[in-house]
C-alpha cells in the first residue's frame, strides 16, 4: 500500500556524514604529501620528491599550495563556515597559482621557484622548480572553489569550477609524467602524486559544497544514490590508472605499440567486467532490501484482516493530502463507509463469518476504486476511501459505484449493505474536522434508511435496486 508509507527521508544525516569524511581524508593527504615532498626537496632526495611514481617530481610550490589546501579542507569539514582560518589557505594557493600562470605568460621571475636547486629540470631545460602550467591552472581554480565554499557564497559558480576541476584533474592524471607542445607552448609534465591530489581536492571541496544537482542525489539515501557513491570514484579513476599502467610497462618492459594495445584492450574489457560485476552486486543487495523493507512496511500500515490500509496508514496519507491541500490546493474528497446492521449479521452468524464479511468488503472496495485512490479500515466495521483529486461529482459517481457494487456482490450467509458519507475536503481543514464532517454525512445517510450516501447532510443519492 505505498499510497499510505511514509514519504522517504532525503539526506540522512549518516550519508552526509560518510560523504564529507572524504573532505576530511583529502584534506589529510595533502597535508601529509606536501610535507613529505617539502622533507624531499630540503634533503634532495629525488625519490621522496617524486614519492617513488615516475620521473617527474612534484615541485616545493606545488607541495607549499597542497600544504595549504589540505589545511583549508580540514578547516572547512569541521566547521561549515571556517572563516579566515579557511580562506586564508585558500587564497595563499591562489596566489602561488597565479604567480606561476603569470611567470609563463609573461616570462618573468618571480622568485618563487627559488626555494630549493632543482637540476633535473634545467637539464631538460625547464624552468627550475616551476610548477606545470596545467598545475597552477588547477591551483587557480581550486583556490577560488575553496575560497566560495568557506564562505558559502556563488553555490552554482563553485559547482562549475568542481567540474572544470575534475576535468582537469583527470586530463591531468591520463598525462601524468608527459611534457606535450600546444602550438608553440609547451607543457610540463604533471607529477602523478600531484594529479592525484587535485583529483581528490576538487572532490573534497565538491562535497562540502551546497548540495545541488547531482550532488542532491549523492546525498539522498536511495538506490541510486548509493549506486553513485560507490561507482562514481572508480569510474573516474580506471581510465587514468589504465593510462598510467599501460605507461609504465612501456618504460619498464620495453612493450612493442601493438603489445600496448592489446594491454589496453584487455585491461579495459576486465576493468569493465569488474565494474559489471560489482554493480550487479549492489543492485541485487539493494534489491533484497527493498524486499526487507516492503515486508515490513507492509506489516505496519496493512490491516491484516481486508489487507487495505490499516488506520496508522491512512492518518498519514490523509494528514499528507491535507499538507497538499494547502501548498498547491489539490482537493480531495473522503467517504467514510459503515457496514449496515453489522452487529446483528455477527450476532446470527458468529464472528467468523462476520470475518469473511470484512474481508470481502475489502474486496469489494478494491475492485470497484481506482489504483490512486486510497481504502482503509477505519476501525470494526467502518472504512474510509480518500479519492485525490476528485471533486463532489467525482465523489457521488464513486459511491454510487460502491452501492452497486455492494449490491452485485455475493456475500456469505445474507447480503450486506453500506451507508456512505461524503465530504470535499478545504485548504483550512485539519483532520479531525474533515473526518467529522463525512461521519456527520454518514450518520445522515443511517438516519435516512440506511444503504445509500449522503453529503454533509445535505444531498442523498438513492439506494440502487
Amino acid at each position: 500500500m505505498d499510497a499510505s508509507a511514509p514519504a522517504a527521508q532525503v539526506a540522512p544525516p549518516a550519508a552526509g556524514n560518510g560523504i564529507r569524511k572524504l573532505a576530511e581524508f583529502a584534506g589529510r593527504a595533502m597535508l601529509a604529501v606536501g610535507l613529505l615532498v617539502l622533507l624531499g626537496w630540503y634533503l634532495q632526495l629525488p625519490p621522496l620528491t617524486r614519492l617513488m611514481t615516475g620521473a617527474t617530481s612534484m615541485k616545493a610550490t606545488s607541495a607549499i599550495a597542497f600544504l595549504a589546501g589540505g589545511l583549508a579542507l580540514l578547516g572547512c569539514a569541521r566547521r561549515p563556515r571556517g572563516g579566515l582560518a579557511c580562506f586564508l589557505p585558500n587564497l595563499l594557493m591562489l596566489l602561488l597559482g597565479t604567480a606561476s600562470l603569470l611567470e609563463y605568460i609573461a616570462g618573468v621571475d618571480l622568485f618563487i621557484d627559488h626555494l630549493f636547486a632543482d637540476p633535473e629540470a634545467a637539464a631538460h631545460g625547464n624552468p627550475p622548480g616551476r610548477m606545470s602550467q596545467m598545475t597552477a591552472m588547477a591551483f587557480i581554480l581550486m583556490g577560488l572553489q575553496g575560497m566560495l565554499v568557506s564562505q558559502q557564497r556563488m553555490p552554482r559558480l563553485t559547482h562549475l569550477l568542481a567540474g572544470l576541476l575534475l576535468s582537469l584533474g583527470a586530463l591531468s592524471l591520463t598525462m601524468a609524467g608527459y611534457g606535450y607542445r600546444i602550438g608553440v607552448i609547451q607543457v610540463l609534465p604533471v607529477a602523478v602524486p600531484t594529479a592525484v591530489l587535485l583529483l581528490f581536492g576538487t572532490l573534497g571541496w565538491l562535497v562540502l559544497q551546497k548540495p545541488m544537482g547531482i550532488m542532491r542525489v549523492a546525498y539522498a539515501d536511495s538506490p541510486g544514490a548509493l549506486l553513485l557513491r560507490w561507482a562514481a570514484i572508480p569510474a573516474l579513476l580506471m581510465p587514468p590508472l589504465l593510462a598510467i599502467s599501460i605507461r609504465a610497462a612501456e618504460q619498464l618492459l620495453g612493450w612493442t605499440h601493438a603489445e600496448v594495445i592489446a594491454a589496453v584492450g584487455y585491461l579495459s574489457g576486465v576493468g569493465a567486467s569488474a565494474m559489471v560485476i560489482g554493480m550487479a552486486w549492489l543492485l541485487h543487495h539493494l534489491d533484497h532490501q527493498r524486499q526487507k523493507s516492503e515486508r515490513f512496511q507492509d506489516a505496519a500500515y496493512t490491516d491484516a484482516l481486508t489487507r487495505l490500509v490499516n488506520r496508522r496508514g491512512f492518518d498519514e496519507a490523509l494528514e499528507r493530502m491535507l499538507l497538499g491541500h494547502r501548498e498547491s490546493d489539490h482537493g480531495f474528497t473522503l467517504l467514510m463507509i459503515d457496514l449496515d446492521h453489522f452487529k446483528r449479521f455477527n450476532d446470527d452468524f458468529g464472528h467468523l463469518a462476520g470475518d469473511r464479511a470484512l474481508q470481502v468488503t475489502g474486496q469489494v472496495l478494491l475492485g470497484a476504486l481506482r489504483p490512486q485512490d486510497i481504502a482503509a479500515r477505519f476501525g470494526g466495521e467502518e472504512f474510509a476511501v480518500i479519492l485525490p483529486g476528485t471533486d463532489m461529482i467525482g465523489a457521488r459517481r464513486t459511491a454510487n459505484r460502491l452501492l452497486q457494487a455492494f449490491h452485485a456482490q455475493e456475500w456469505p450467509h445474507r447480503p450486506v449493505t453500506a451507508s456512505i458519507g461524503i465530504t470535499n475536503s478545504h485548504p483550512g481543514d485539519s483532520a479531525a474536522a474533515l473526518i467529522a464532517r463525512a461521519d456527520t454525512a454518514l450518520y445522515a445517510a443511517k438516519s435516512s434508511g440506511r444503504d445509500r450516501a449522503c453529503e454533509n447532510q445535505v444531498t442523498t443519492i438513492s439506494s440502487v435496486l
